[in-house]
């Protein structure tokens, strides 16, 4: 019987070798590649932009309908319907202001996005839950339309910063003053998104719009925004990890579900349209409590690490607790606050997951879709803060 040959010394140190540099070369070079892009779009890269922003225009100039969403839900899909034409008229508009030179290609775009955000087909989600259209009864109506008119007049008012003159300047004047007029009366300081449902992160849309609108116009809002963002400061916050609530008791405005990342991010990106502070607030607390990485890939935890619960609609499919819409949302107040190493991170797990292709001067991702490549034109593009520095 023959003994079994041992493997010479030169033949392990071979395997050594080369086990070593298949780890080195899985830890380093997805990384690499995958990181490329995410430096190029926290430096504010004009060309990766426009390439970008020129699939998202070509989305909104072939028009979108809820048969492109696949949910069973219907308010789901017109909310992802409406959604597609706000954060694409955020996207572009924010390109026009960061490049100038694009915004003759760019700003038509923006702009046909903002007419369907005002016609009736897309508000007719909300009309169909309040039982009443938002814009007929702006001066008329005391109920909340948060979501609808709070992430609405946010794209107004940065088309409002490149045209103050604009034939959507009286609609934005409209929107800002019923939104204030409704908060001065609201049980509660918040505004219902729709009947019996109240939601922080859909108020700091709300806020965030009213902010920008006063920054724009010189208006007087302080009497509603100056106690809602101390609300945002302390009472809708879980005082343990800082997250915001993700939804409130309509009756009482007790805490009706766990602080979420999902909701704290969105809102960090929300009201950093109109202030710094408490939407930097928002940042840190999501980036200490739920954010982390593995081999350079970025994730946001749903909920605070050491605790656990479902995700839903807002968080997207929870894997091993991370939230994919937390993770994207994250990157925005990172690049407000001059915070690189989040951004690039957060960004690297958007590029693997998305498949980012180009093609005839345009880029986008594969399994994006139009909500999803609009919605990361607009988190690419944030603009940094004037006074960023890495927190």
């Amino acid at each position: 019987m023959t003994s079994p040959r041992l493997p010479s010394p030169g033949s392990c140190l071979r395997f050594a070798v080369a086990a070593c540099l298949f780890v080195a070369i899985s830890a380093t070079v997805p990384r690499w590649w995958c990181g490329r892009d995410g430096h190029r779009w926290f430096e504010g890269d004009a060309t990766l932009a426009a390439a970008h922003a020129r699939e998202v225009a070509a989305i909104v100039a072939r028009g979108v309908s809820d048969e492109d969403f696949t949910s069973a839900s219907d308010l789901f899909r017109n909310e992802w319907l409406f959604g597609t034409y706000q954060m694409g008229a955020i996207a572009l508009l924010q390109i026009c202001k960061a490049s100038p030179e694009h915004a003759a290609e760019f700003l038509p775009a923006a702009e046909r996005a903002l007419d369907e955000l005002l016609s009736p087909r897309i508000r007719a989600f909300d009309a169909k839950k309040w039982g009443e259209d938002p814009l007929e009864t702006l001066e008329t109506s005391d109920k909340g339309h948060a979501a609808y008119l709070g992430y609405m007049n946010i794209a107004l008012g940065l088309h409002r910063e490149l045209a103050p003159v604009s034939r959507f300047a009286a609609m934005h004047d409209r929107v800002s003053a019923a939104l204030a007029r409704r908060l001065a009366t609201a049980r509660h300081g918040l505004l219902e998104t729709y009947p019996r449902e109240l939601y922080p992160v859909d108020n700091a849309a709300v806020l965030g719009s009213l902010l920008l609108h006063a920054r724009t116009t010189g208006a007087g809002h302080e009497a509603v925004t100056t106690p809602m963002l101390d609300r945002f400061r302390r009472a809708w916050r879980d005082p343990a990890s800082g997250l915001l609530f993700q939804s409130l008791d309509p009756h009482d405005g007790g805490p009706l579900d766990d602080p979420r990342a999902s909701g704290t991010t969105l809102a960090a990106m929300l009201l950093g349209h109109g202030e710094e502070e408490v939407s930097r607030g928002l940042y840190e607390s999501a980036r200490a409590t739920c954010a982390g990485s593995l081999l350079g890939f970025g994730f946001v935890r749903e909920h605070p690490f050491g605790r656990s619960g479902p995700g839903d609609i807002d968080s997207g499919p929870l894997i091993f607790g991370i939230s994919p819409s937390a993770t994207g949302f994250l990157m925005a107040p990172a690049r407000r606050f001059g915070d690189r190493e989040q951004f690039v991170a957060m960004h690297r797990t958007a590029h693997l997951m998305g498949a980012p292709v180009a093609r005839d001067g345009r880029r986008g991702y594969v399994t994006g879709g139009p909500l999803g490549n609009a919605l990361l034109l607009a988190i690419f593009t944030t603009p940094p803060s004037r006074s960023a520095s890495s927190p």
